[in-house]
């Protein structure tokens, strides 16, 4: 039985694709599929509920957070040259 060329085309486009080069998108996929894969997790709910207890903030820590500056991004302070005082 002959080939159709429709079956032909298609061959031809698996084969162009398969030819690509990975692109920045299809490395990064890889990447994330690695790191959230269907696979079992590491840590029982248990053991990851610890983890987050354990990593909570003291009220220490709280208090010594409330003293640092703010640091806003891309924040120009207003020139009070202009303002006249």
């Amino acid at each position: 039985m002959p080939d159709h060329p429709t079956d032909n085309a298609a061959e031809k486009a698996e084969s162009a694709a398969e030819r690509r080069r990975p692109t920045e998108m299809d490395k990064a996929e890889r990447g994330l599929r690695g790191l959230v894969g269907a696979g079992p997790s590491q840590l029982t709910i248990s053991a990851a509920m610890r983890a987050r207890d354990a990593a909570r903030p003291t009220p220490d820590e709280l208090a010594a957070a409330d003293e640092l500056p703010l640091v806003r991004r891309n924040y120009v302070p207003p020139d009070d040259s202009k303002s006249g005082k």
